[in-house]
């Protein structure tokens, strides 16, 4: 296995925003604003991948808890950022995203699959108006009482010199069994249940950055923009966490 290079080659392309994104057209504003949710969710995915592996380097500890209170912290706010950026999409006028995506399948898939994920499972859009948009008491005050009367409480909270590192993961456990609920409903499951709905909306997060990057790729074309190429440093937590992940693998195969 060869670990993950410390830089990574991208390519960045300069333009004059007035022509590309004029404010006269009906893509524009959209498109802007399923961008800005595109980048959200692929930077919460980003850290999702990294605290994930902190999580693996400190399991039953203290710190293992408080980087786990922070992992599911960062998947209630992806589900807030893909709900954004399925809305945005849905703004957009149809015969632009035909346009843009032709001779482009693997964009047009994409798109296909992620809004049905999206528009026929209710786990996004419960998490962002329960346990991220808003903190809904009623839910709040369901799922506390069901956990009390089931012992699955956890009456833990931690509090540290360094403020911002302090953290109530009594909580942590509420949310986590809030997002429980979410995902399967009264339906039951379990854990395995569970972590695959979980993974199947980390899943999401590469189907809208194909999306994204086919349509404003072929935006860029139509105005003949061309791009350059330049190097940045991969951050060195991430490719630790790539790595583990990808030593996983073929541990499993």
């Amino acid at each position: 296995m060869s670990p993950t290079p410390t830089t990574a080659t991208v390519r960045v392309g300069r333009f004059d925003p007035a022509r590309v994104f004029p404010l006269d057209d009906k893509l524009t504003l959209p498109l802007l604003r399923l961008m800005l949710a595109t980048d959200d969710a692929r930077y919460v995915g980003m850290l999702l991948v990294m605290t994930d592996y902190q999580v693996s380097q400190a399991a039953g500890t203290t710190q293992g808890a408080l980087s786990g209170g922070q992992f599911w912290y960062l998947f209630r706010l992806l589900c807030l950022h893909l709900k954004e950026a399925h809305n945005a999409l849905n703004c957009i006028p149809k015969k632009r995203l035909t346009a843009l995506f032709r001779g482009r399948p693997e964009g047009r898939k994409a798109k296909e699959r992620f809004r049905a994920a999206i528009a026929t499972d209710p786990f996004v859009t419960s998490v962002r108006d329960s346990i991220v948009a808003h903190y809904r008491q009623v839910d709040i005050e369901r799922v506390y009482t069901r956990d009390l009367a089931a012992g699955k409480g956890e009456g833990v909270v931690v509090a540290c010199d360094v403020g911002v590192l302090s953290r109530f993961t009594i909580t942590d456990t509420l949310a986590l069994h809030l997002l429980d609920e979410a995902a399967l409903g009264d339906s039951g499951g379990g854990d395995a249940e569970f972590s695959k709905r979980c993974g199947a909306v980390t899943d999401l997060v590469e189907d809208l950055s194909t999306i994204v990057g086919h349509l404003v790729a072929a935006l860029l074309k139509e105005h003949g923009v061309e791009a350059t190429t330049e190097t940045i440093e991969v951050p060195v937590l991430l490719r630790s966490a790539r790595d583990a992940m990808e030593q996983a693998r073929l541990s499993g195969e």
